[in-house]
C-alpha cells in the first residue's frame, strides 16, 4: 500500500475501508459522501498517490471532468479573481479546467470556442467579445453547454451578471447625493451590454435629478485626457465629478488626470469595479465593486446544472454591485460606511 504508482480506485477504497463506487461518487464531487468518509478518502488519497484518470472516464462515459473557460484577457482585479473561484468551485467537483483568451477579437474567439470544443470539454464558462453571434457559438458548440458571464449573449442562454444597470444608476445617486450636478461619464467605443447597461442607469439617475447627463468615449487616452480636462475647466457649468464605468477605464482616468494636472482630490469620483490599489490611491477610490465570488460560484452551479441535465428554460440573473464608499467621492474616510453625514468637499479652482 506504500507504493505511490498506480495506484487504482480499488486500493483507495480499501485504504479508506469503503467501496469503490463511494471512491468513485467522491472524486465526481458526490454530495452524498458524509465528512468522515471523505476525510477517510482524502488520506487514502494523498498517502497513494492516487490520480484519478479523467480522461479516460470521460472517453468511457461521455464526459472528461474539464470545463472551459474562455474570457477577454486576466489583467484585471474582476476576471482573474473569478477565473480563480471558477477553478476552486470545479476542483471541488472533480473537474479541470482550460482556460483560454480572445482579446475582445470576435474571430479569435470562435477559433477558442472550436479548440475547447474539439478538446471534448463538458461545458463552457463564456465572457463574449463584442458584437458576438450568439448564432455562431452555438453552431461551433453544437449540443456543449454554455453559459455566459459577465456579458449576456443569448435570450437562449444562461447569463450571470452584474445589475449593471443599477450599477450605474447607484454610482450615479451616490455623486448626486454629494451635490454634483455636473457628472461626466466615461465610457469605452465597444460595443458591450455591460458598459451599454451603466451608462444607461448614470443617465436615468441624471434625468430623475434634473441634470443633464455628459459623456465622453474613450478613443485613446490622449483625446480622452484633453476632453476630459476641457470638460472639468470650463468656464461656464464645469463638470464637478467623474464617473468611470470600468476598471480599465478607472486605470485611463487615473492617467490623464496626473498628466493635465487635476489632483484627484479636486474633483469628485466613483468607478464601475473596484480596483485593487483603491485604498494605496490618494484620496481612496469609492466603486461599486462587483460581487466576484457570488457571481462565480452562480456561474459554476448553474453550468454543472446543464451538464447533469438538470437545467430547463434559460436561467437569467443579476447581482447588485455593492458601494465601497471611501474618500474620492467626497465621503470622509473616518465617517464613511457608518451612515453619518459627509461634508461635500471643497472643489476648488484647479
Amino acid at each position: 500500500m506504500s507504493e505511490k504508482k498506480g495506484a487504482t480506485v480499488i486500493d483507495v477504497a480499501l485504504a479508506a475501508g469503503v467501496g469503490a463506487s463511494t471512491v468513485s461518487r467522491y472524486v465526481r464531487g458526490g454530495q452524498s459522501v458524509s465528512a468522515a468518509v471523505a476525510a477517510r478518502i482524502e488520506e487514502a488519497i494523498s498517502r497513494l498517490g492516487y490520480e484519478p484518470n479523467h480522461l479516460a472516464r470521460g472517453l468511457r462515459g461521455g464526459r472528461t471532468q474539464t470545463l472551459g473557460v474562455l474570457v477577454p484577457h486576466v489583467n484585471n482585479v474582476f476576471f482573474g479573481n473569478a477565473i480563480r473561484i471558477i477553478q476552486v468551485e470545479a476542483q471541488r467537483r472533480g473537474y479541470t479546467v482550460m482556460l483560454l483568451m480572445h482579446q475582445e477579437d470576435a474571430r479569435l474567439q470562435e477559433e477558442q470556442l472550436a479548440s475547447l470544443k474539439r478538446s471534448r470539454v463538458d461545458g463552457i464558462i463564456l465572457v463574449p467579445a463584442a458584437e458576438t453571434s450568439a448564432d455562431k457559438v452555438r453552431r461551433i458548440l453544437e449540443e456543449t453547454p454554455v453559459i455566459a458571464f459577465d456579458r449576456p449573449l443569448h435570450s437562449e442562454l444562461d447569463a450571470i451578471t452584474l445589475d449593471n444597470r443599477g450599477a450605474g444608476q447607484q454610482a450615479t445617486e451616490h455623486l448626486l447625493w454629494h451635490k454634483h450636478q455636473q457628472i461626466v461619464a466615461v465610457t469605452a467605443p465597444y460595443k458591450l451590454q455591460p458598459l451599454q447597461r451603466r451608462l444607461k442607469g448614470h443617465q436615468e439617475a441624471m434625468d430623475a435629478a434634473g441634470c443633464n447627463s455628459e459623456t465622453i468615449v474613450l478613443h485613446n487616452p490622449e483625446q480622452m485626457g484633453r476632453e476630459l480636462a476641457a470638460t472639468l475647466r470650463r468656464k461656464r457649468s464645469p463638470a464637478t465629478a467623474i464617473l468611470s464605468l470600468s476598471y480599465t477605464l478607472s486605470i485611463a482616468i487615473l492617467g490623464s488626470l496626473r498628466d493635465h494636472g487635476i489632483a484627484l482630490g479636486k474633483v469628485g469620483f466613483v468607478g464601475i469595479d473596484d480596483l485593487e490599489f483603491a485604498q494605496f490611491v490618494e484620496p481612496e477610490l469609492t466603486a461599486v465593486a462587483q460581487p466576484t465570488e457570488q457571481l462565480a460560484q452562480l456561474c459554476v452551479e448553474q453550468l454543472m446544472r446543464r451538464i447533469e441535465g438538470n437545467a430547463d428554460r434559460p436561467v437569467k440573473t443579476s447581482l447588485p454591485g455593492i458601494l465601497k464608499v471611501r474618500a474620492s467621492c467626497g465621503c470622509s474616510l473616518l465617517k464613511a460606511g457608518h451612515g453619518e453625514s459627509h461634508p461635500r468637499p471643497n472643489y476648488g479652482a484647479f
